[in-house]
């Protein structure tokens, strides 16, 4: 029975439960109604209730725990929602529970690790919750488990490890979280952590290095991130790692080269950031790697050059970066912004063998006094922006080819 977005509903038949064979009923976006009839413990073959979007649905009658074959249980966005009843672990049929943006939530009952069978598992945006329950590693089936924008929630309880089925685990935007559990090791399936927007966090357990099957590691705006374990570069099915706006991030290890699978490196607005490790070139991968507005960056390492699968190259707000490597025209990019670099007084003749450079924006590098003369050869090139580059005395004739 699908009745969503009957948004003057406020109430149900009391006599719903006569429906003995229902076996979905959908109910999102009714935003009036403001609770469920007692009689829907009858409804003994549910499956699937969506209650998404009834905002003002303050409470679950105690009788919808009969409904013992329900597999699918969506609750996200009821703004007035406070709490789950206590034996709601007896949903052993559960597969999916979605408690997202249900703001007035404040924790689940400890009976909740009783759902054997859960796969996904959605509480973000749930701003007043605060703890999980201690046993929450119970909950051996779980592959999703989204807790991004929990923002009261100060840390994990150590069960968390034992969710050897997860695979995503979302923690963005959890403001309060100071500290991870100490051992990761049995989290053996995880694909995708999501760590951005944790301010407190100060530093990551070096046992995270053991998450072997990691492809996608979010650590953007975790402003008071110091540093990374020094073995790092044992996550060698890494594919995607975002540390833009780690503030505090003066230096990676040495280990981080052997990321061998790494495609995509964002490391824009870390500001501390003074160099890269000499053997940064090993990341032989690497299609995507965006160093903007590092702005103690003063130097690349010469091994740079030979990241021959780089496309996409941005250093734009580098401020004290003067030159590049005098074999930089290795590289393979298309696309190469160097604006704002604002002590970058040349480039290097080699930059004429940049064959696939396609963009190439060099505005308000205020220093830059003139172009490669062959600069012409740049025969890919589509998109060129000067603009502001104050001491640039003339273009070289080749220009024109």
């Amino acid at each position: 029975m699908i009745l969503s977005n009957c948004e003057a509903l406020q109430e149900l038949p009391t006599n719903i439960g006569k429906l003995l064979r229902l076996n979905e009923l959908d109910l999102a976006f009714c935003s009036s109604l403001k609770a469920l009839p007692n009689s829907m413990f009858q409804l003994k073959e549910l499956k699937h209730l969506n209650l998404i979007g009834c905002s003002q649905l303050g409470c679950l009658p105690h009788s919808i725990m009969d409904l013992l074959q329900l597999k699918t249980f969506r609750l996200s966005s009821c703004h007035k929602l406070e709490s789950l009843p206590m034996e709601f672990g007896k949903f052993q049929c559960l597969v999916d529970l979605d408690l997202s943006n249900c703001f007035k939530f404040a924790c689940l009952p400890d009976s909740i690790v009783n759902l054997s069978r859960l796969k996904t598992f959605r509480l973000s945006n749930c701003h007043r919750l605060e703890s999980l329950p201690m046993e929450f590693g119970k909950l051996q089936s779980l592959v999703d488990l989204d807790l991004s924008n929990c923002s009261k929630l100060p840390c994990l309880p150590d069960s968390i490890v034992n969710l050897s089925q997860l695979k995503t685990f979302q923690l963005s935007g959890c403001h309060k979280l100071e500290n991870l559990p100490v051992e990761w090791k049995k989290l053996q399936s995880l694909v995708d952590l999501d760590l951005s927007n944790c301010f407190e966090l100060r530093c990551l357990p070096d046992s995270i290095v053991n998450l072997s099957q990691l492809k996608t590691f979010q650590l953007w705006r975790c402003h008071k991130l110091e540093n990374l374990p020094v073995e790092f570069g044992k996550l060698q099915s890494l594919v995607d790692l975002d540390l833009s706006n780690c503030s505090k991030l003066a230096c990676l290890p040495d280990s981080i080269v052997n990321l061998s699978l790494l495609k995509t490196f964002r490391l824009s607005s870390c500001h501390k950031l003074e160099s890269l490790p000499m053997e940064f070139g090993k990341l032989q991968n690497l299609v995507e790697l965006d160093l903007s507005n590092c702005s103690e960056l003063g130097c690349l390492p010469d091994s740079i050059v030979d990241l021959s699968q780089l496309k996409t190259f941005r250093l734009y707000g580098c401020h004290k970066l003067k030159n590049f490597p005098v074999e930089f025209g290795k590289l393979q990019s298309s696309d190469l912004v160097l604006s704002n670099c604002s002590e970058l007084r040349c480039l290097p003749d080699s930059f004429m063998y940049l064959s696939q450079l396609k963009t190439f924006q060099l505005f308000n590098c205020h220093k830059l006094e003139n172009l490669p003369v062959e600069f012409g050869k740049l025969q890919s090139l589509v998109e060129l922006r000067l603009s502001n580059c104050s001491e640039l005395g003339c273009v070289p004739d080749s220009i024109v080819n």
